[in-house]
């Protein structure tokens, strides 16, 4: 798979991008609805947000961002950790990483779904409008994927990765990561709008999560 220019706007790719994206952020966040509910707290389910209908998740300005690039968000799921079993902080890191791992399990099992249609040439027995809208959606798919785990997983208030890295550290470190979270959105909007700081905080890591993500897919499909 050939890595694409994820934040160039092409009309073109515009419903590969919002079916993949809908696709991606409806199990992101149903995962975290999961996962809080399994711990023994009920507030996600309560609001509507334990399932995969991807309309309770929407978030507009979210929503309108991915058509210009591989980030964008949905409305985070809310819980609360005094109703979880066990200890509270780690049932927050589990709340928190259980979205980016859903979407990385995605990004590989549409990866291997796409390199299982390249290989059968599946695509060859089709109307060429359908072959081609087959073929982006699941490249979307993998890239969306792949973006969103690694977007989420940077530590910056309010992505996962801020949770995950604040309450896996002692409660020494929590006066310092409440005083940095007034800071997250604007660093994130920085991040997003900036082409050289995103290539030089993102490009990298995300290539690095294709190729790993690429490579899985294909030890999947030696097996077959």
């Amino acid at each position: 798979m050939d890595f694409p220019n994820l934040f160039h706007f092409d009309w073109e790719t515009v419903p590969f991008r919002l079916i993949a994206f809908v696709i991606a952020f409806s199990l992101h966040e149903w995962a975290h609805a999961y996962v809080a509910w399994k711990l023994g707290d009920d507030t996600a389910k309560m609001e509507g947000r334990l399932t995969v209908n991807p309309i309770p998740h929407i978030d507009p300005f979210g929503l309108i961002l991915i058509l210009f690039g591989p980030f964008g968000w949905a409305k985070p799921v809310p819980f609360n950790p005094i109703n979880f079993r066990g200890n509270k902080r780690m049932g927050i890191v589990y709340v928190a990483a259980a979205g980016p791992l859903v979407n990385l399990i995605l990004a590989v099992f549409f990866m291997t779904i796409y390199g299982w249609v390249g290989k059968t040439q599946i695509l060859l027995t089709m109307n060429e409008m359908a072959a081609i809208a087959i073929s982006e959606t699941l490249f979307y798919c993998v890239v969306i994927n792949s973006a969103l785990f690694v977007f989420n997983l940077l530590p910056i208030h309010p992505l996962d990765g801020s949770k995950i890295l604040r309450f896996l550290l002692p409660r020494r470190f929590d006066g310092f990561f409440h005083k940095w979270e007034i800071y997250g959105p604007w660093l994130l909007l920085l991040l997003i709008f900036l082409p050289a700081l995103r290539g030089l905080i993102l490009n990298l890591p995300l290539t690095m999560v294709i190729t790993w993500v690429s490579s899985v897919a294909k030890s999947i499909l030696s097996l077959f």
